[in-house]
């Protein structure tokens, strides 16, 4: 029996037009009444992607139209969808976008496995934000095709390739992010010796200690948490481990979801339970977690539920405003780095690595007043007490920006030196000393409780 011309239009004025207080049952059983012979497999998960299931698969799909489908939806988008941010040509190498057509309410047909499917998809808003409903109508003695597509397209969705795990509201696979991070590398990260290699050591070692923890038996679960200020190389270390890891990385943004934090939270160790052993990584930690949701944080983080085989590495900027609950009991963050301001020798050896590769450009250096790199940057670190990588970072990128300015306008470029003792008092100006560089003593520490379990802590402080 095939549906009726006009069916879908009452069933959309029933279930968007305020006449069914469960939208979802509504469409199902409007769908229902129009194939009674056939098998239909309902799903109301939002996150189901069966489109991109069979694009990936190369299945082709045809959404049905005409007066079959008389309010059938769909809109157009591009097929890269960043490129409408695109400032300059496309590239001769470089395939131009397309326009793309996505079903948002109606139906398309595919053939799968031999067996030949409708699926329906409606998509409406309510006090929980966007839901999806996705429906397989297909002729069968029981549902066996239709549960073997859903397990294919779940099998898929749960498949990383070149992606990255990434929880904003829901989880999603991640490519830009993957990208984002094959450029980071622990040599180009500026730490102190010992503190690379630690960190290092800790967040790949891990994975190899399995039989170790089940001999002491305690769990196989570590915490780490990367303590300071901004700019000081948080983020590029929680790059490089991601790309150096051989096991599963999640990325949390935000605890939100649609259901509220605390599900939120519940979706994300869910997640990590699911992929251990995994990488479980939350930055700016003291933003994530609020006071109405620290209880559900910590149940999940060390509650009676098995964290087997998770590493979870959290950042924090502000570990003063981080419970003592969570930042100092042991088995929830036992080791701690702090990313301290550059010492004299770590600005050193950053500010040379800058003048090399400006010295590769073109840009000459060296001359009477400062006849050796060397010796150019040991004063520019003396200059630059203070300051984050970040501050200088900055100071040459917009040493470099001025000057390609200058030249755009075919004035003479002005003394290297000079231009950047000058931007080097410019910024300064903007430069607030939030912590002690490296070389310094700490004048403060964590609790006693948690002193024990540090690595690498010196300045931070806590009342």
């Amino acid at each position: 029996m095939e549906a009726t011309s006009d069916w879908m239009d009452a069933a959309l004025d029933d279930a968007y037009g305020g006449r069914s207080i469960n939208t979802h049952y509504c469409l199902f059983q409007s769908v229902k009444k129009q194939y009674p012979d056939r098998q239909i497999i309902s799903l109301d998960d939002p996150s189901f992607d069966v489109s991109g299931f069979l694009a990936s698969q190369n299945v082709a799909s045809d959404i049905l139209a005409g007066e079959q489908v008389p309010k059938q939806h769909t809109v157009l988008t591009r097929s890269d969808y960043y490129g409408r941010f695109r400032r300059g040509p496309v590239d001769d190498d470089e395939t131009p976008p397309s326009l793309l057509k996505s079903l948002r309410n109606g139906v398309f047909e595919i053939d799968y496995d031999s067996t030949h499917f409708n699926i329906y998809q409606f998509h409406w808003m309510d006090y929980q934000g966007p839901m999806r409903a996705t429906y397989l109508v297909f002729e069968g003695e029981d549902q066996t095709a239709g549960t073997k597509l859903v397990q294919s397209v779940y099998q898929w969705m749960d498949t990383l390739k070149n992606e990255v795990w990434v929880f904003d509201q829901v989880w999603r696979k991640d490519k830009a992010m993957y990208q984002a991070v094959q450029s980071a590398e622990w040599k180009d990260i500026f730490l102190e010796a010992d503190m690379r290699q630690d960190l290092r050591r800790d967040t790949s070692v891990f994975f190899d200690t399995e039989d170790a923890y089940k001999s002491l038996n305690v769990a196989w679960k570590r915490g780490i948490l990367l303590i300071g200020a901004p700019g000081n190389g948080k983020t590029e270390a929680i790059k490089a481990i991601i790309k150096g890891a051989y096991v599963p990385c999640l990325y949390v943004k935000s605890f939100k979801s649609r259901m509220g934090p605390e599900q939120g939270i519940r979706a994300i160790f869910r997640r990590a339970r699911q992929s251990a052993p995994c990488i479980l990584v939350l930055e700016d930690l003291d933003s994530l977690v609020e006071p109405t949701t620290r209880s559900f944080f910590l149940n999940e983080l060390d509650g009676l539920e098995s964290n087997h085989g998770i590493l979870t590495v959290a950042t924090t900027n502000h570990p003063e405003k981080i419970d003592q609950a969570i930042l100092n009991r042991p088995s929830r963050f036992d080791t701690k780095y702090v990313f301290n301001l550059p010492s004299q020798s770590l600005r050193t050896e950053y500010i040379r690595a800058w003048l090399l590769k400006l010295e590769s450009l073109g840009v000459v250096i060296v001359g009477d007043q400062y006849p050796t790199i060397e010796e150019f940057g040991h004063e520019l670190s003396r200059r630059t007490e203070g300051w984050s990588f970040a501050y200088l970072k900055e100071l040459f990128v917009s040493f470099q920006l001025t000057r390609a300015a200058l030249q755009s306008t075919g004035k003479p470029a002005g003394d290297t030196v000079q231009d950047i003792f000058h931007h080097v008092e410019t910024l300064g100006k903007q430069v607030v000393i939030g912590a002690p560089s490296s070389s310094e003593e700490p004048d403060a520490t964590l609790s006693d409780a948690g002193a024990r379990n540090i690595v690498h802590v010196k300045p931070v402080v806590l009342h």
